[in-house]
C-alpha cells in the first residue's frame, strides 16, 4: 500500500478538486492489517469508492484518503448469499444477477457507485434500499484496529443513511438474495435502464441525485417547480432534464457546485420553508 499524492478530479466523477498529498489505494484485507495508522489522524481520513457522490475543494483535502480495490462476487447458492467486496461496482452485480438468475438486485443497474458506498448511504431506487438486502457487513475498525463483522440491525439504516461506520473502512458485505425468473429478470434490468436514459441526463459530469427527497416530497419536484431548470453558476447547472442532477461542463469548479446548491437551498426554502438535504458530500474547504 504505497501513500501517492493525487489530484482528486482523477477520483470523483464530478471531475473538481485540487490535490491530496496522503492517498492510499488498498488491495487487500493484509494490506489493511498491516498498515500503520500511528502515524495519521484517523478522524481526518476519508474512504473513497468510484468517488460519485464526493466533491472535494478546489484547494485540495488535507487528510489522508484511502481507496480500497476489494473488488469480487462470491455466490453461495446454497445458502443463498452473495459475498460482495467493498469496491464492486454496483451495476456489475446487477450484470451478474442477470446471468446467475438472481432477483430484486435488478435496480442496482443504473447506480453509478461501489458497494461500500451503497452500504454507508443505505443506496436506493424504484422502492429499493440496499440495506434491505445485506445480512452482514464485514469492515476494519481504525479506533479499535481490528476486523469486525456486524448484523445488519448495527447500523440503524435509515432513507440514505447508516450508523455506527465512523472511523471503519468496509472491506465486503453479505447479502441474502433469491432465485429469479431469468426472462423478467432481464426485463427488468432493461426497462430500468431504458428509464434512466430518458429521465436522467447523460452528462460525463455528474454525480446522481444531489439533494436527499424531503419526507412527502420530490426534491426534483421542488427544484422544477421553482423555475431553477437550466439555473447555471460558472460551468454548473441544474440539469434540464432532471433537476436533482446538476451537471458541469469540462473544467468547472468545486465551488461553483457549492454555490449552486447553497443557491438551490435558499430559493427552496424561501418558497416552501422546507430544508433540502444533500446527498453529496463536500470535502475541504470552501467559501
Amino acid at each position: 500500500m504505497k501513500k501517492n499524492k493525487v489530484k482528486l478530479s482523477d477520483v470523483t466523477t464530478y471531475k473538481f478538486g485540487g490535490t491530496c498529498n496522503s492517498y492510499f489505494e488498498i488491495d487487500s484485507e493484509k494490506q489493511i492489517q498491516e498498515f500503520d495508522f500511528q502515524n495519521i489522524d484517523i478522524d481526518n481520513i476519508f474512504v473513497i469508492g468510484k468517488g460519485s457522490n464526493i466533491v472535494f475543494s478546489d484547494n485540495g483535502y488535507s487528510g489522508t484518503i484511502l481507496k480500497p480495490n476489494l473488488d469480487f462476487i462470491e455466490y453461495n447458492k446454497a445458502k443463498s448469499t452473495l459475498k460482495l467486496g467493498s469496491a464492486t461496482f454496483l451495476p456489475d452485480i446487477a450484470r451478474y444477477s442477470n446471468a446467475h438468475s438472481i432477483a430484486d438486485l435488478e435496480w442496482l443497474i443504473g447506480i453509478p457507485g461501489s458497494v461500500g458506498g451503497a452500504v454507508r448511504m443505505n443506496a436506493g431506487a424504484y422502492g429499493y434500499e440496499f440495506s434491505q438486502h445485506i445480512q452482514y457487513v464485514n469492515f476494519f475498525n481504525l479506533e479499535k484496529n481490528k476486523f469486525e463483522t456486524q448484523h445488519k440491525d448495527y447500523f440503524n439504516f435509515s432513507y440514505r443513511e447508516s450508523e455506527n461506520l465512523e472511523n471503519c473502512v468496509i472491506t465486503s458485505v453479505e447479502l441474502n438474495v433469491e432465485e429469479g425468473d431469468p426472462v423478467k429478470i432481464k426485463e427488468r434490468i432493461s426497462k430500468n435502464l431504458q428509464h434512466r436514459k430518458a429521465t436522467q441526463p447523460a452528462a460525463i459530469y455528474n454525480a446522481g441525485s444531489v439533494f436527499k427527497n424531503p419526507k412527502g416530497y420530490s426534491a426534483g419536484y421542488l427544484i422544477e417547480n421553482a423555475g431553477l431548470k437550466g439555473h447555471c453558476i460558472g460551468g454548473v447547472k441544474v440539469s434540464e432534464k432532471h433537476a436533482n442532477f446538476f451537471v458541469a461542463e469540462k473544467d468547472s469548479k468545486a465551488q461553483s457546485l457549492y454555490d449552486l446548491v447553497k443557491f438551490t437551498k435558499s430559493v427552496i426554502f424561501d418558497k416552501y420553508q422546507i430544508k433540502l438535504e444533500e446527498e453529496i458530500i463536500f470535502l475541504g474547504d470552501f467559501n
